[in-house]
């Protein structure tokens, strides 16, 4: 005897593996534009940000150069005191000058390269792991030691007996601590001839020709001025030991580096730091 399968039943399965309906479907399909148009709105409007930070801060750095406006003794001193939150702000860039030294034309890659006067190089840096905590060390901040760039600010020198002015025995330092942005390249540039050297021998280095790069070279007349942003935060602080040489550092961010010649004024290179 056979058995006759209930209408109902037949009728809900039916419609269970009927899937959405066309209303649904065509809302879906709707939501589904509108998150679309807002991702694109929303990537447009970062993108607008990011040129104008950078045209901003290439703008503000040319300006610097050009009047030579450079963080002085004065307000150096007051990055390293009490009054630094108060009298500094932090969301503003201040700007000091390095040298350049050239190091020997390199005729094989056919490039010059320069060494950062002043500056340190400092790979897996353990001393400054309190200022660039490793993320991922949960459990043990500063774990993994972070690449570290140590810029000289200031220190306690004397003239030695050729007349040169040298670092006193035991004399204190202040310095800028920021992140290696020759490693984690973090700022752009649209000159490619110029780029940084990975290593701790060499710096920077320009696609040139000899006779492209002598006048430079021979005159010595190449500066960096580099633009900092300090954290003027207490645990943004920190004293440590160089050499038997009492140094203070800061934590700052590099908003912008130019590569400028000091006898024609001419800027050569611009690094602009993209992110907020």
């Amino acid at each position: 005897m056979k058995r006759h399968i209930p209408a109902l039943i037949v009728l809900l399965t039916l419609t269970g593996c009927a899937g959405p309906s066309k209303e649904e479907l065509y809302r879906q399909q709707l939501l589904e534009a509108q998150r679309a148009e807002q991702a694109a709105l929303q990537a447009q409007q970062e993108a607008q940000a990011r040129e104008l930070r950078i045209s901003q801060r290439r703008q503000h750095a040319t300006a610097a150069w050009t009047s030579s406006q450079a963080l002085d003794k004065r307000a150096i001193n007051t990055l390293f005191s009490d009054a630094a939150g108060t009298q500094l702000e932090a969301a503003d860039t201040y700007y000091v000058q390095f040298g350049l030294q050239p190091a020997k034309y390199n005729y094989q890659q056919k490039k010059q390269s320069f060494t950062i006067v002043g500056m340190r190089n400092l790979p897996n840096s353990t001393d400054y792991s309190p200022l660039f905590p490793d993320d991922q060390a949960l459990y043990q901040p500063g774990q993994l030691a972070k690449s570290v760039l140590e810029f000289t600010l200031q220190e306690e020198t004397e003239e030695n007996r050729l007349g040169q002015q040298v670092l006193q025995e035991r004399g204190q330092r202040w310095v800028a601590a920021t992140l290696n942005f020759k490693n984690y390249q973090e700022l752009i540039n649209d000159n490619s001839d110029w780029y940084w050297e990975p290593g701790l021998f060499e710096d920077l280095s320009w696609n040139s020709t000899p006779e492209a790069a002598y006048p430079y070279t021979s005159a010595r007349s190449l500066v960096l001025q580099v633009g900092y942003r300090f954290c003027l935060l207490q645990q943004c602080y920190l004293d440590t030991m160089y050499r038997r040489h009492p140094t203070h550092a800061v934590r700052a961010e590099i908003m912008s580096i130019l590569v400028a010649d000091q006898e024609s004024g001419k800027i050569l290179a611009e690094f602009i730091r993209e992110q907020e």
